[in-house]
Order: C-alpha cells, then sequence, then structure tokens
C-alpha cells in the first residue's frame, strides 16, 4: 500500500478496532518504525493512551514532537504514574528531550505527588542546560506551587531572566491555592501587563480564601479597566456574590453578562441560578430555569436544592417529580435535597415513595444518600425503618452515624443512642461535634440532667471538640425542661459563646411554666433585641404576664407591639392526603374542597353532641 493511502487510512480511523487493522498491517508489511510516530499521535488523539505508549516503546528513535505529545496525553488525561515512568524510560533511551517535554511531567509529579522524582527532573532539567528557559522555568514554578513549597516557587520565578505574563500566573496561582493572599496581591501589583487568567487567579483565590469582598473588588475593578471575562470569571463572581448574600451586586453582574452579550451557557445558567436562590431570590431562579431549553441533572439538582434550602418543600418534591417525568436521571445531590425536603417537610407518603423507587435503582446503600434516607425516616416517625436504612449502608462513615444517633435521639431512645455510640468507638469511628449534638438531644427527651452535663464536659476534655451554640442550647433545654430556669440562666452567664434567640427563646418558654416573671423579662428584653419583629416572643411574655395577674403589663405589651408595627403570625395546622400536604388557617375558606370540609365538621360536631347527650343520660 502507497504510504499516502496509509497515512489517509491512519487518520480515517474512527474506533480501536480500525486502529488496530493498520497497525498490524504496519507491523506485516515491516514498516512501523517509518509510521509508528504517526500511529501515537493518532491514538494520543483518540485517547488510547495505553495503547500509544505500547506503540512508542517499539519505536526506536521517536522524534521529540511525537515523545512530548505521549507525555502531554498521559498527563493531562490522570494516568501520571505512567507520564512519570515514560519519561523516565526516554531519557535513559536518550531519546530526544526539549524545553517542552518537562511541563508536562512535572504536572504529573505534582499530582500524585512524586516529591523526589520532581526534585531529579529540577536537577536533570539545569544539568541539560533548560535552567533558564521560561517554559520550563514557569512548570517548576507550578510544580514547586502545588507541592505548598512557595519558597522554592518563588526561588524559581526569580531565576527566569525573562519573565511572562504565563510565569506571574503561575506564582499568582500557587500563592492563592496556599493562602498566601498578600503575597499573591504583591505579585499582580507588580506585573505591567495581565491578562484574563491573571484575575481569574487573583478573584478565585480571593473566594477560596474566604475573603469574599476582597474577590467582588477585584472583579469590580477588572470592569472597569475594561479587560473582557471569561466564563470562568463571571461564575466565581457569582458563586461570591451568592456566598455575600448579595442580590443587588448578584443582580448587577446578571445585568452585566445580559449588556455583553454573553453567551448563557449550561454553567454560566446554573451559577446565575445558584445566586439567585442564595440570596433568597427564588422567583428569578425559576425564571432562569423555566427560559433554559437543555437542562442537565446538575441544573435540576440547583433548583430543587434552592426550594429546599428556601424552605418551599413542596415545590422541591414537586420539581423532582418533573424531573423524574423528563427522563432526567438524578444524582445524589438530587435525592438528598429532596429526601431533605421530604423530612423537613413531614412528608411521610413522598418519603416512603421516594424510599422505594431509590432501593429498586440500587442506589440507596450509598453512603451520602443512604444517611439522607436514615435522617428523611427518622424525621418522618419512622424510626424501626431508619434502621433498617443504616443497616444497609456498606461504607458508614461519621455523617451515617450522626443521622441514626440523631433519629434515635430524637425519638428519646437513650439507651439505644449510648448502644450505638459505643459501637462507633468500638470501630474506630471518631465522633464530631455533631455525634454530641445527637447525644445531648437524647438527654434532653430523657431527661437526663446529670448525665448530659456529664457529656458536655466531656465532649471537650476527652476529645478535643469545642462546644459550639447547639451544645450550648441543649444544655439550656436541659436544664429549662427539668424546671431549672435559674440554673439554665447561670449556664447562660458563663457561656463564651454569645447566646442565640434560639438559647434565650428556651428559657423565656420555661420561665411561663415555672411562672418566673423576673426572668422573663430579662430574657424577653434580649430576644427583642435579636428579633424586634417576631410577635410570638411579645405574645409569650404577655401571656406570662396574664398568668401573674399583671394585667396591665399585659397590656401594655400588646400596644407596645401595635406600636411597633409588629404583626402576629398566623398559625396553621396541616394534613397530608395522597401525597398533598393541605394547610388551613383559623376560618380558612380558601381551600378548594371548603365547604366539603366544613360540612364534615358540622356533622362531626353533631355526632359529638349526641354522644355527649348519649353519654350523659346513661349515667
Amino acid at each position: 500500500m502507497e504510504p499516502r493511502l496509509l497515512v489517509y487510512r491512519l487518520r480515517t480511523c474512527t474506533n480501536l478496532r480500525q486502529v488496530k487493522q493498520v497497525h498490524s498491517f504496519l507491523v506485516a508489511s515491516g514498516v512501523q518504525e517509518n509510521f509508528g510516530g504517526a500511529m501515537v499521535l493518532k491514538m494520543v488523539d483518540m485517547g488510547l493512551l495505553e495503547y500509544a505508549q505500547q506503540v512508542f516503546d517499539e519505536i526506536r528513535q521517536p522524534n521529540v514532537f511525537v515523545s512530548n505529545s505521549l507525555l502531554s496525553g498521559l498527563s493531562w488525561s490522570g494516568l501520571k504514574e505512567k507520564a512519570v515512568r515514560c519519561f523516565v524510560s526516554i531519557h535513559r533511551k536518550d531519546h530526544l528531550l526539549n524545553s517542552f517535554s518537562f511541563s508536562p511531567v512535572l504536572k504529573a509529579c505534582a499530582a500524585i505527588p512524586e516529591v523526589h522524582a520532581g526534585k531529579q527532573i529540577h536537577a536533570l532539567i539545569v544539568r541539560m542546560g533548560f535552567g533558564s528557559n521560561v517554559v520550563v522555568r514557569t512548570g517548576l514554578v507550578d510544580f514547586y506551587g502545588k507541592l505548598r513549597d512557595m519558597d522554592s516557587a518563588e526561588c524559581a520565578f526569580n531565576e527566569i531572566l525573562w519573565k511572562d505574563v504565563v510565569s506571574y500566573n503561575a506564582l499568582i496561582s500557587g500563592f492563592s491555592k496556599n493562602g498566601r493572599m498578600e503575597d499573591a496581591r504583591r505579585v499582580f501589583d507588580e506585573m505591567r501587563e495581565r491578562n484574563v487568567v491573571t484575575w481569574n487567579a487573583m478573584i478565585s483565590g480571593y473566594m477560596h480564601n474566604g475573603k469574599h469582598m476582597e474577590g467582588m473588588e477585584m472583579f469590580e475593578r477588572m470592569c472597569v479597566e475594561g479587560v473582557e471575562p471569561s466564563e470562568v470569571t463571571l461564575v466565581t463572581a457569582l458563586s461570591i456574590a451568592a456566598k455575600l448574600g448579595d442580590l443587588e451586586r448578584g443582580q448587577r453582574i446578571k445585568n452585566f453578562i445580559d449588556d455583553i452579550g454573553f453567551k448563557m451557557s449550561m454553567i454560566l445558567s446554573t451559577a446565575v441560578m445558584e445566586m439567585y436562590v442564595k440570596c433568597g431570590s427564588v422567583g428569578e431562579a425559576r425564571k432562569i430555569f423555566d427560559a433554559t431549553s437543555e437542562r442537565d441533572a446538575v441544573f435540576w439538582t440547583t433548583m430543587i436544592a434552592g426550594y429546599t434550602q428556601n424552605g418551599q418543600f413542596d415545590e422541591a418534591i414537586m420539581l423532582f417529580d418533573q424531573m423524574k417525568e423528563e427522563k432526567v436521571k438524578p444524582n445524589e445531590v438530587t435525592l438528598v435535597s429532596v429526601l431533605s425536603a421530604c423530612a423537613r417537610s413531614g412528608s411521610a407518603d413522598v418519603g416512603d415513595e421516594l424510599g422505594t423507587y431509590l432501593e429498586s435503582e440500587d442506589m440507596s446503600s450509598s453512603v451520602f444518600v443512604g444517611s439522607a434516607l436514615v435522617d428523611m425516616y427518622a424525621k418522618t416517625g419512622k424510626i424501626v425503618k431508619a434502621r433498617q436504612m443504616f443497616d444497609k449502608i456498606t461504607h458508614r462513615d461519621v455523617v451515617s452515624w450522626n443521622a441514626m444517633i440523631g433519629g434515635l435521639a430524637m425519638h428519646g431512645l437513650f439507651s439505644d443512642v449510648v448502644e450505638l455510640f459505643g459501637q462507633m468507638r468500638e470501630l474506630a469511628i471518631e465522633p464530631n461535634d455533631v455525634t454530641f449534638v445527637g447525644l445531648l438531644t437524647a438527654c434532653v427527651h430523657a431527661g437526663l440532667v446529670e448525665m448530659g452535663c456529664r457529656i458536655y464536659d466531656f465532649m471537650e476534655t476527652d476529645f478535643g471538640i469545642i462546644p459550639q451554640i447547639e451544645h450550648c442550647a441543649c444544655i439550656v433545654d436541659l436544664f429549662c425542661r427539668a424546671g431549672l430556669v435559674r440554673d439554665a440562666y447561670a449556664f447562660i452567664r458563663k457561656m463564651v459563646l454569645k447566646p442565640n434567640a434560639v438559647i434565650w427563646g428556651t428559657l423565656l418558654s420555661a420561665c411561663r411554666i415555672c411562672n418566673d416573671v423576673k426572668l422573663a423579662e430579662f430574657a424577653a428584653k434580649e430576644l427583642m433585641i435579636l428579633e424586634p419583629n417576631n410577635s410570638g416572643n411579645y405574645v409569650l411574655l404577655s401571656n406570662i404576664y396574664a398568668n401573674a395577674g399583671r394585667w396591665d403589663d399585659a397590656v401594655r405589651l400588646r400596644a407596645l407591639m401595635k406600636e411597633k408595627g409588629v404583626q402576629k403570625n398566623p398559625a396553621y395546622s396541616w394534613i397530608e392526603v395522597e401525597n398533598v400536604v393541605h394547610k388551613f388557617l383559623v376560618g380558612d375558606t380558601s381551600h378548594p374542597q371548603s365547604d366539603e370540609i366544613y360540612c364534615a365538621l358540622e356533622c362531626l360536631g353533631l355526632a359529638i353532641e349526641e354522644s355527649n347527650e348519649y353519654m350523659s343520660l346513661s349515667r
């Protein structure tokens, strides 16, 4: 076959079988040495990297372009160890190397990580005379930066004679990924020329290091200087707005995207939607969702999770049903979000259906989904089913154990909690702060004050876990339920953390039962600072005054509510019928079947009256 035809056949290969046919012909014809390089390049292009390496090893003198292509392919595809071994083989066989041969293998060494091999390659670079090359030196800056050795990274950078924007970017990226944003900013300010990658490194660096406002200001400066953003820039800026909960800034970024006519990809649309839901603007997020025709699982999940995070549980469940109807396969995050919606809304029937669906799809045994199922069953009152699901999880982590301990605690099963905690310790699963919230909650429900106090103490002394506000709230609740409001108040006064509204609210509620008006006034005063518009605090104190016969104070407090414009939140009842949750206010007529409901209530009322009359006559 003519060489020209062979090259054509090779170029038109689209699958492994065709490549093997051409390779077999080359070997049989004895011309593999002539066309081996072309074979390797084609295989690398098709992602057939291990096969490409086999062919490469059979070439006696491969040219440097082929060698570099294989090294890059192995390094970028995740076959890091093979990339390092391939480089070592190339060097030992004295095949040609150039300045582009080192960056792929240095990346592989950093990713494994293979520190010793990377440093040996550094020595080889110097020995071969590539030490002053900007491409090679930039690779070394990147290598040391990823190993968190920023002194060596900066040393490699300083030895570059003619620094370009890529080498500066590598050093900035290294500093930012290692939390040294002041140094990153110093290098940034030194630069005479910057590109969009430079700005992205700074913006994302600030975000990942928790300096969200600095990241937002850097993005705004970038826009003022007229630098055209990339998709990465915009996604990062939207993520910062979401973390800040700053809807105004997030909306400005969305308007900016529209003004410059930037194409809304799936990734960018997801970022906009996530910004809206994190800022509490779920309606705007839904507009983005509805306006997007092609929606992947991540896109659906963002909207479902947004509903759940904002307390719109019914909407989350309905959207999940729509997702299934459109044959989009949910991922684990989707399932956890829906399970959370079921748990928090008390939708037991929907939760059961979802649990059955997950078991049929063999998805319930994963630690992520399994833990969410345990939590959902526990919160919907099915603690036996929760335990069954827990036992099915193949590889349990601390989250799984916490979900089961928390569920048992919620149901007042203290002895089961203690037994499970003992099993957890036997298996060397290290408890965390959430574990101890579960243990303390169990003590609260069992009324074990002394035990709860002991657990609170050894949490820090034996396990080194510093008490958080949730642990303190449990202890206050423990004292209050036992009628020890003064002990609860003494504990609050000793707290290192500032008491929140939950803690003061617990104390205020207990003061009503214990008729401690003075302490109730103090707790209410703190609550009115923390929650000035929460009507429940005013009403509760007013009721305490009324119970104590202090009617003037009760009336004064009601007048204060009116003066401050504090509206009493209406209470409602709810019931789940055939997977639908129905909510009712007092005297509510908004339900489509309200006439039938009130008719049924009247019939029940009459039946009760007749029953009472019958009972009276029978006496």
